[in-house]
């Protein structure tokens, strides 16, 4: 019997113990390595491709049931924390390059359209401006994690030599990045990853958690999706590929143009635009927030009275992407619906071994797990990032996100230079944006690992 996705799980539960040996790991948590290579493969030919699969692929996948045992293993010190993690996605014209059974491919169009065919409602740059390794079609995208970077290049190494042959390949690097409390931050220096449903409801149970005021547990619903080519009861999930440079030079200097135009701090101006501190201190509920330390505080929302634009901009980038009750809809729920598992790592060089802040060649390796790519991925991008009306208060419009809203927009965001104060605003015009570039990327399927061993059976 099939079990619910309607509900989060913990992962002790028999549901977890049922799904967890058939699903790839990565989808109901991170596999937490701050080194991983995501390597793209557009095979040569079926048959060879099957033999690889079968050999290198089917049996060697890292399962949310592996991921676990690593992870409890690593926490009593039975283990160095060195295991590799593996994980294998197809395309849509992976599938159908092995020619599997049209019943059997993820029916999600967004999903068989592939990436290109949504370059218009998301406001992505036309394909010939992306970067050259993705003006081509992959059939699928390995990604091979590990806590050395040393045993992930002796890891990634043998793979290629395996495929030097039969395919085409191209490597993304992922190396994540942590500021001096050893938090994940991203390239403008701002600590990344805090707000994430939580599919697995351990970390809330043992009050590792605060829910007073947001709960962050979401059903298996947002991510997992029965899998047609696995076994009866197989799961999987579609997962979002984009590679979005970043312009840290760029960013910085808005910053500093914007502290002075509405008489802040840089601190307070950015803040503004986030919608948090580089601590990750939230401007809401903080009376009167502060740089400080660093925070993971996750436990806040916007339906209340005091949540107002000048307290937290209504186009700040975490309150554009989590609502939180002020998205317009008549239950935080529908809201949550909207919302999906984030599971990105940064590339290129650390900005804490460099005084050069970089006009390009960094950025983020933003990947996500889906279950409705129109409802979930699409819909952030486009209806509330992109969307100078979102959310729907007065005083709008409100402007697109600062740091992943796509599309010019003259209208402009409104600022402030008192928190809480709600006639010290002033308009910038145009809105802060386009810091951050789509350099390319594509949207694949997250298969059993049943699935997996029965094309391998075909070869």
């Amino acid at each position: 019997m099939p079990i619910n996705l309607n509900n989060p799980i913990h992962s002790t539960s028999d549901a977890f113990k049922k799904i967890a040996p058939d699903l790839q790991g990565n989808i109901l948590s991170s596999h937490g390595r701050d080194h991983a290579n995501h390597v793209f493969i557009r095979f040569k030919s079926p048959a060879s491709a099957r033999s690889f699969i079968k050999k290198e692929i089917a049996g060697r996948m890292t399962s949310a049931a592996k991921q676990k045992q690593n992870s409890k293993d690593f926490k009593s010190r039975k283990s160095n924390g060195l295991r590799t993690f593996k994980n294998f996605s197809l395309s849509h014209e992976g599938y159908r390059f092995f020619t599997i059974e049209d019943g059997q491919i993820p029916s999600d169009e967004t999903f068989r359209g592939g990436m290109v065919a949504s370059i218009g409602p998301l406001r992505d740059p036309t394909q010939a401006d992306w970067e050259k390794a993705f003006q081509k079609n992959w059939h699928a995208v390995l990604i091979i994690a590990n806590k050395s970077p040393t045993l992930l290049k002796i890891r990634t190494s043998f793979l290629r030599a395996k495929l030097n042959n039969i395919a085409t390949v191209h490597v993304e690097t992922g190396t994540g990045i942590r500021n001096n409390e050893g938090a994940h931050i991203e390239h403008f220096g701002y600590v990344d990853g805090i707000s994430q449903p939580h599919l697995l409801t351990d970390e809330i149970e043992e009050g590792k958690i605060a829910t007073n005021n947001w709960h962050p547990a979401a059903p298996l619903s947002l991510a997992l999706v029965p899998d047609p080519g696995g076994n009866p009861d197989a799961l999987g999930s579609y997962f979002v590929f984009r590679k979005l440079e970043q312009n840290v030079k760029a960013f910085k200097l808005a910053e500093a143009d914007l502290a002075q135009q509405i008489g802040t701090s840089v601190d307070v101006a950015g803040s503004q635009m986030v919608g948090r501190f580089r601590s990750g201190t939230p401007l809401i509920p903080v009376e009167p927030p502060q740089p400080g330390p660093a925070s993971k505080m996750n436990d806040f929302n916007y339906d209340g009275e005091g949540s107002t634009d000048s307290k937290c901009p209504f186009h700040a980038h975490i309150r554009k992407t989590n609502p939180r009750g002020t998205g317009g809809f008549e239950l935080r729920e529908d809201e949550k619906a909207h919302l999906f598992p984030r599971r990105g790592i940064t590339y290129g060089k650390d900005p804490k071994n460099t005084s050069i802040d970089p006009e390009g060649d960094v950025g983020l390796l933003f990947m996500a797990y889906n279950s409705n790519l129109k409802t979930q991925f699409e819909f952030m991008q486009s209806s509330w990032a992109n969307n100078t009306g979102f959310p729907g208060q007065a005083g709008g419009p409100h402007g697109i996100d600062p740091i992943i809203g796509q599309g010019e927009d003259a209208g402009g965001q409104h600022h402030y230079e008192k928190w809480g104060d709600d006639t010290s605003k002033k308009r910038i015009k145009p809105s802060l944006g386009n810091f951050v570039t789509m350099r390319g990327g594509e949207y694949f399927f997250t298969p059993s690992i049943s699935f997996l061993k029965s094309i391998g059976r075909s070869s």
